[in-house]
């Protein structure tokens, strides 16, 4: 059986599908790392990340882990954070975003 995930409007979405937005989603949380270190506007990309996985968690049905995901997210532009824990961070929410959307968690 190949897996596929249910959203709240009762269509499947293909693991292919699934991973292909982890990968992209994926690059644009890596974006985040240089953009601060090259003091870069980071806050706009980080938003822009932010809504698109608000709405994915949505669309999933509120898994819990987009919402550990947010949180960590939203941390990071109110909270005045030493470089390597932001990385930290940073690392941590890709782990994230590939557990729910690639493994289907």
């Amino acid at each position: 059986m190949e897996f596929t995930v249910i959203t709240k409007y009762n269509f499947n979405v293909p693991k292919e599908v699934c991973e292909a937005d982890a990968n992209r989603l994926t690059n644009q949380l890596w974006k985040l790392i240089p953009m601060r270190e090259n003091e870069e506007n980071w806050i706009e990309q980080l938003n822009t990340v932010i809504i698109e996985i608000a709405g994915l968690g949505e669309i999933f049905n509120n898994n819990e882990k987009f919402f550990i995901l947010l949180t960590k997210l939203e941390g990071l532009k109110t909270v005045e954070l030493p470089f390597t824990i932001y990385r930290k961070t940073v690392f941590e929410s890709i782990s994230l975003i590939r557990e729910v959307l690639s493994d289907g968690k």
